[in-house]
């Protein structure tokens, strides 16, 4: 059976929101939604990668940053650093035991692990669900626990930047302080964003000046403004209980 993002996420939502991450509607950088943690003042954000030539085989990345954007890797971003794979975070003995890969069973010293969603039947993996689950419980404290990555990540002029600019468009869409002018703004609500939030980015980068502003950087920033927002607002209503 061919994986497409539909069957990828019915596969992995429930273990994603049982690990405590939140799901978004967005999968303009990943095969299928983003899966996000806050991290205190940063965020966890997992993607999902369908396997090009086997029909059914899935990987992810993390992406830890100030902000959601998981494909952001220009500049003095670190991307090596703060975008990786599980398999890089754990030792050889640890992926032979976890993994269902096979190419990483035959060769431990192999990063690159696969999930199955499928098995030959044609039913959800037991299996490689359960191997997915066990991955991301012994990595993810791994990805965050990483003071150096931290630091290179708060030194980035490039990551300070998108920083400034989602709170910029959060605080617009809050007083709904935006332009009359919009060339870029969607007809509806698009993968459950509000059109505010198009409006507040739209408003931002113009104010800005920005000269690459265009409809995929107005959509970049709002979308993760939206999700920055969301997220801290659950934050806080945590942190009130």
């Amino acid at each position: 059976m061919r994986l497409n993002k539909k069957r990828l996420l019915k596969f992995v939502r429930t273990v994603m929101i049982n690990l405590g991450y939140i799901e978004f509607e967005d999968n303009q950088v990943s095969d299928a939604n983003l899966f996000v943690k806050p991290q205190g003042e940063l965020f966890l954000t997992i993607g999902f990668t369908i396997h090009r030539y086997y029909n059914d085989a899935f990987t992810l990345d993390y992406y830890l940053s100030r902000t959601t954007n998981y494909g952001a890797g220009w500049g003095d971003i670190p991307h090596n650093k703060i975008r990786v794979r599980p398999g890089e975070l754990m030792s050889a003995q640890e992926r032979l035991a976890i993994t269902v890969d096979a190419d990483c069973k035959i060769n431990p010293e192999i990063t690159d692990m696969w999930w199955n969603a499928f098995d030959i039947e044609g039913n959800p993996d037991a299996t490689s669900l359960e191997s997915l689950q066990k991955t991301i419980q012994l990595t993810e404290s791994r990805v965050i626990g990483q003071p150096e990555v931290i630091d290179k990540i708060y030194a980035s002029q490039v990551l300070e930047e998108q920083f400034n600019i989602i709170n910029e468009v959060i605080l617009i869409a809050q007083l709904e302080d935006w332009i009359d002018s919009l060339e870029f703004l969607p007809t509806r609500e698009l993968k459950g964003t509000p059109l505010k939030w198009f409006k507040a980015a739209e408003t931002a980068l113009k104010r800005r000046n920005d000269a690459d502003i265009c409809k995929n950087s107005v959509r970049w920033y709002a979308k993760d403004a939206a999700r920055v927002f969301y997220m801290r607002t659950i934050e806080t209503e945590r942190a009130n209980k």
